[in-house]
């Protein structure tokens, strides 16, 4: 890096056609390293935290190293969704830069291309920059692998933790001089993803077949070996945080708010949880991990609304308070976002389930809230749009995104509250997501709220994916690198079973939850002018609350709730209330066998108790009623084509404004 005299200042920037932005002086020490590492002739990671400004410490450092003619031209390769922002920020902070987009059509990208190569022929680039995605990397990659790249930006570079992915093996065949890889999680699972990226940058120091014995080595808690791994990492590796130079970052606090299931989501839980019995079998040998693992995932679903389950809605479909009452989730949604709108908050909403977000949807057109929609479904030029319209204008209430699409480079620093409906089982997604509001530019304190069932599978994910989160920090601000080869979830059939057990005994042994009015003042803290007002101590998610705490003291752990510490594994008396339901539906499977299904509930209280989720019978419908069904689907289905006629038109209006 460059020594403190020589150090790259704005005023050079701006000679080498620098735009009107301001850096931080951390931006310009980023700068500085930057371009150390590529004086060093070795490639390196910026990890600095979501929302620091990777990209414009990164535009930076291509206009400081920009040369005519241009005879190794620069690529940066991201994820679809911010492909736009990028050529935006090019735009605004480096405009004598030439930069051009790889998009579109299989036919318009192979006209570009050969376009391309013939104005190469004499060994100049008609362009400084080329922007595409990864997609494109595959598709183009005969033409890509044919241009001396100078510098390969790569963004959200964790897309290549996994050394034998196809993205990896084809970036790595490039002509490449350095590589520039941007995340702001460089750490996610274990060592071997680390090193991944290591190897990528600089595969001579870090050569694909020392990565047994770099794992080995460093997996343990010697401190002697921790010392040597920083002053390994030290020359690749840039890590700062938003609490350690953004000291006029508004603050942000996160609260968990807890919620009941409805008696409908009870009853399909529990059928979910009895619909194979032969998967908590311990002594069965066919008894696979990926069944259990499928069954967590339903139940997921469950917790999160029972109509993204087929055949659970009412037919014919029609919005009404049906879709609320039928999901705690939503019941406590429908309040929140009623004290949101009062007290003039804006609304990023996250879901890892694209079906959630439909019915999502569905809810804030009945209670008549706008919104805008973002996963990945939408097309790239429609994302930039919604984005803009969300930050540029405060008549949208709610962005709806989801976690994977929604997660990644984009700016929505228009709205100070976020809600997860549900958690990501890796906490650094989650992350990610809540960083589009907290972020460089933001002007209020952000709320971060995410939304628990109570007594579910939810608890125990949010559990486990806390502990991960707190390992992972430690890797990188404290220099503990003992990952070894962490398990993502759960390692084994054991942990599995444990973690669909939790909560059963409450769960499916309480009266229904959440009739109260929850007072929302009380939990999430006053607001004045529409904004929060957070405390000092309230920053960086060190105030997390519990709906349910009346006292409105937070508790010691986010986990210890009504007395029951959560971050245990599964109580004995979950256990305990999971083998009963166990053992009554096998009575019950082995009654229907033998035809003895008059006494299947006579000595059951608990199958009394939990009914099964079955439907009742459907009613025969006349002919007359028939014929109405069909003409109420075929007017809803004519009136959702209209509605997205209209909002097909008004976007392409939007976007030849822009253009």
């Amino acid at each position: 890096m460059d020594t403190e005299e020589n150090a790259i200042s704005l005023k050079t920037l701006k000679k080498h056609g620098w735009g009107d932005l301001e850096l931080r002086g951390y931006q310009l020490d980023g700068v500085n390293w930057l371009i150390g590492c590529y004086n060093n002739n070795h490639g390196c990671i910026l990890g600095d935290e979501m929302g620091l400004g990777k990209t414009c410490q990164t535009i930076a450092v291509l206009t400081y190293l920009n040369k005519k003619p241009v005879t190794s031209p620069n690529l940066v390769v991201c994820p679809r969704a911010v492909l736009e922002n990028w050529q935006v920020e090019f735009k605004r902070f480096a405009p004598k830069l030439k930069v051009v987009p790889l998009i579109g059509a299989k036919d318009d990208r192979k006209t570009f291309c050969d376009d391309i190569k013939k104005k190469s022929k004499s060994g100049e680039y008609p362009f400084d920059v080329l922007i595409t995605t990864y997609e494109i990397c595959l598709k183009d990659h005969s033409f890509l692998q044919s241009v001396p790249w100078n510098i390969l930006v790569v963004d959200e570079a964790h897309r290549l933790k996994n050394h034998e992915s196809l993205l990896y093996r084809t970036l790595e065949q490039w002509d490449i001089g350095q590589s520039f890889l941007l995340t702001g999680t460089p750490v996610q699972n274990n060592l071997m993803e680390l090193y991944a990226l290591l190897s990528f940058v600089d595969d001579k120091k870090f050569s694909p077949s020392q990565l047994d014995h770099f794992v080995a080595k460093f997996s343990s808690e010697d401190n002697k070996k921790l010392e040597e791994l920083h002053d390994l990492l030290k020359p690749y590796l840039l890590r700062r945080t938003k609490a350690g130079v953004l000291k006029d970052l508004p603050n942000k606090s996160e609260v968990v708010l807890y919620h009941g299931l409805s008696p409908l989501q009870k009853k399909l839980y529990k059928a979910l949880l009895t619909k194979d019995l032969e998967v908590f079998e311990n002594s069965n040998p066919n008894a696979k991990s990926t069944s259990l693992m499928n069954i967590l995932m339903q139940l997921r679903k469950c917790v999160n609304h029972p109509y993204l389950f087929d055949g659970v809605e009412p037919e014919p479909f029609e919005l009404g308070d049906h879709l609320i009452e039928s999901s705690g989730k939503l019941v406590l949604i429908d309040k929140l976002l009623g004290h949101m709108k009062r007290n003039g908050h804006r609304v990023l909403m996250f879901s890892q389930m694209t079906h959630m977000l439909d019915i999502l949807q569905d809810f804030l057109s009945y209670k008549g809230y706008t919104y805008e929609r973002l996963d990945g479904s939408v097309r790239g030029e429609e994302r930039f749009l919604s984005i803009q319209k969300f930050n540029q204008s405060d008549e949208t209430f709610v962005f709806l995104l989801s976690t994977k699409a929604g997660g990644q480079g984009i700016n929505l620093t228009s709205a100070d509250t976020v809600i997860f409906v549900d958690s990501d089982f890796n906490p650094q997604n989650d992350l990610q997501a809540a960083a589009r509001a907290h972020r460089i530019g933001q002007m209020k304190a952000v709320k971060i709220i995410r939304l628990i069932g109570r007594h579910s599978v939810e608890e125990i994910i949010l559990k486990r994916a806390e502990d991960k989160l707190k390992l992972t920090e430690k890797v990188i601000e404290s220099g503990q690198f003992a990952l070894g080869n962490q398990r993502l979830f759960a390692s084994n059939r054991s942990e599995l079973q444990d973690v669909l057990k939790f909560g059963a005994e409450k769960l499916f042994n309480e009266d229904n939850d959440d009739d109260n009015e929850d007072d929302f003042k009380k939990i999430l803290g006053p607001t004045v002018d529409g904004q929060w007002t957070l405390n000092e101590e309230d920053d960086d998610d060190e105030k997390i609350e519990s709906i349910s705490d009346d006292n409105n003291i937070a508790p010691q752990s986010m986990y210890m709730f009504e007395g029951t510490d959560y971050s245990n594994e599964p109580s004995a008396e979950d256990k305990k209330t999971f083998d009963a339901l166990i053992e009554a539906e096998r009575k019950i499977l082995e009654n229907k066998m033998t035809g003895e299904r008059a006494t299947r509930k006579k000595n059951s209280t608990l199958i009394t108790a939990l009914p099964e989720f079955t439907r009742k019978p459907r009613k025969q419908l006349t002919p007359e009623q028939l014929e109405e069904r069909r003409k109420k689907r075929k007017e809803a289905a004519e009136k959702r084509a209209k509605q997205a006629e209209e909002q097909e038109i008004k976007r392409a209006q939007e976007l030849r404004k822009i253009k």
